[in-house]
């Protein structure tokens, strides 16, 4: 009312011809035009619909006559009962005739969790609050068809390639994802099954695809899982897990929806070994043996192999429906006549079948009848139900002596002619040395000492070189996924985490830091999904400093392992 009046003084004054009234009519006119707090500002709060399907997105807008800090709107009372974006702020200021408005507007993007009513809270604005607002969400088939078109455009599907197999043989299970949405977060969790040792098989392939006009990222991803117990074992699908980014043109925010999509569980018949088999439990629908010999068998080279030559055997294992860890060592006894040394094993997968291949170096070390030995494996067919067994020829061959640089041999003296001749030669003379001195004395202590350490070091070398060996290959496996683990915590990605912390052997850490470990990746995902990071919240990004700690320690820990366990073994034990 104060300024209403003060504006119609001031259009009486402007009637005026006198320069002073005019000038007094102004200074009232710029008065009224100041900010006032003499009338409460007031709030309003308006929706876009009242009935909407779940997880639809409608909008959420709060306005207020008044010009005050953006800060002011407090939404976090919705996160109960709906998901919302980051608001959309903006400040407003008009004039119309000889009157001046403000107005802050906060446009949001926001949708039900669940079937049901749901209240809107009342936002309190300074002084002045808003009305609640009550909300209806529906199944999205009851919804209206625009309600509909909301459930996210993502497929998930599993398959397997058997469903019936043998305790120690494997299966391979195929995840494939069909995304034809904006995802913001995205997670995918292996299946699992009591008696199950489930390895993620290869990286993940991703293509595009057109499907009905619409591009789609399909994404496949293969595990390997092998049964560890017979019995009829329900293997738990996959889960998909992430937050597609929602909203629409006008609502002036997005908002990040959860989406949790699992496939479907397959129940698995696992058999046992048959009681009559005998050797090497080995199950698999098929088995492959090649060899190779360097120099190539049947080649005269092969044949004229000297003392000292080297022989290169080259045995490739191909078991189909296997794991890695389920390979069989290659247990072959050369004759003593031979050193042999043994290369690391090489293994590789491709269509189903897990290669092994093994290099031996063999050097003859006195000449004579060679033999060395066949490989033969038992093995069980899974598809005739039937023992097996497969196997590669050894190798006869005569070694013949090395070369004649070290031969001694007693020079010839010849024979003087009978026709020369004789005169009277002079005696020769032997001398006979008595003493030597000390040099023998002094070499022969030196070879008796280095004889000594021989033994010594050779002695070590076998109680040693099993373990380290061991040892060796388990932490080359174990430092791959710790790499690859230490990676995908560093740039937060929560799809590799999952997969690689799987695979990471921790068997020989503390239990007490594994169970840290554990938690701060449930403490990971758990911040992935939170209510904060669905709204967008970059403050809110998970601190990776604590986990990052943790598989430091895991790593010194492994080291110091490997190293005592070495020092044990040079240590000779108290009989």
């Amino acid at each position: 009312m104060v300024i209403k009046t003060m504006n119609k003084m001031i259009k009486r004054y402007f009637q005026l011809k006198r320069p002073a009234i005019r000038f007094l009519g102004a200074l009232l006119f710029i008065i009224g035009s100041l900010p006032t707090t003499a009338s409460a500002a007031q709030a309003v709060a308006t929706v876009s619909k009242n009935i909407v399907g779940v997880n639809e997105v409608f909008q959420l807008v709060v306005s207020v006559d008044a010009n005050i800090n953006t800060n002011s709107l407090d939404l976090s009372p919705l996160a109960t009962y709906f998901t919302y974006g980051r608001p959309s702020v903006s400040s407003i200021n008009s004039f119309n005739n000889g009157v001046v408005s403000r107005n802050t507007e906060w446009k949001v993007a926001i949708a039900t969790k669940a079937i049901g009513e749901f209240t809107i809270p009342s936002f309190r604005i300074g002084s002045s609050t808003t009305e609640p607002i009550t909300i209806t969400s529906l199944k999205s088939s009851n919804a209206s068809p625009a309600a509909k078109s909301t459930e996210p455009d993502i497929k998930v599907d599993a398959e397997i390639d058997k469903s019936q197999l043998y305790v120690g043989e494997s299966l391979r299970y195929r995840v494939q994802i069909r995304i034809g949405e904006q995802m913001d977060q995205a997670a995918l969790v292996a299946p699992l099954g009591d008696g199950l040792d489930i390895v993620q098989d290869g990286d993940d392939r991703q293509t595009e695809t057109v499907l009905n006009g619409r591009r789609y990222i399909v994404i496949t991803r293969y595990y390997q899982i092998s049964a560890t117990k017979a019995g009829t074992i329900t293997l738990e699908g996959a889960k998909f897990k992430g937050s597609v980014v929602k909203g629409s043109r006008g609502f002036g925010s997005t908002l990040s929806v959860p989406v949790d999509k699992k496939t479907k569980d397959i129940t698995l018949n696992i058999k046992g070994k048959p009681d009559n088999y005998q050797g090497l439990w080995l199950p698999t629908p098929e088995l492959k043996i090649e060899q190779q010999w360097q120099p190539q068998q049947g080649s005269s080279q092969l044949n004229n192999i000297h003392v000292g030559e080297p022989i290169t055997r080259v045995i490739t294992l191909h078991i189909k429906n296997t794991a890695q860890s389920s390979m069989p060592n290659l247990a072959l006894t050369y004759p003593s006549s031979v050193r042999m040394y043994d290369e690391k094993p090489v293994y590789s997968s491709n269509n189903g079948f897990t290669s092994m291949t093994v290099k031996q170096v063999i050097i003859p070390r006195k000449d004579g009848s060679l033999v060395l030995p066949e490989l033969s494996i038992n093995w069980w067919n899974t598809i005739t139900g039937t023992q097996e067994t497969s196997k590669v020829d050894g190798l006869s061959l005569t070694v013949l002596p090395g070369d004649n640089t070290n031969t001694v041999s007693t020079p010839m003296v010849p024979a003087l002619p009978d026709s020369q001749p004789t005169t009277e030669a002079k005696p020769t003379e032997i001398t006979v040395v008595t003493d030597s001195g000390w040099w023998p004395w002094l070499t022969a202590t030196f070879a008796c000492l280095w004889v000594i350490t021989l033994l010594l070091w050779l002695r070590a070398r076998k109680n040693v070189a099993p373990a380290t060996n061991a040892s060796a290959k388990n932490t080359a496996i174990s430092s791959d996924n710790y790499h690859r683990l230490v990676q995908a915590v560093t740039v937060n990605d929560a799809l590799k985490v999952q997969t690689y912390y799987q695979q990471w052997a921790k068997h020989s850490l503390p239990n007490d830091l594994i169970t840290q470990m554990d938690q701060e990746v449930a403490n990971m995902m758990a911040a992935i999904y939170s209510k904060h990071n669905q709204e967008g919240d970059s403050s809110t990004v998970w601190n990776n400093t604590i986990l990052l700690s943790l598989l430091q320690k895991a790593r010194n820990h492994s080291a110091q392992s490997l190293q005592s366990s070495a020092l044990e073994d040079l240590i000779p034990t108290k009989s």
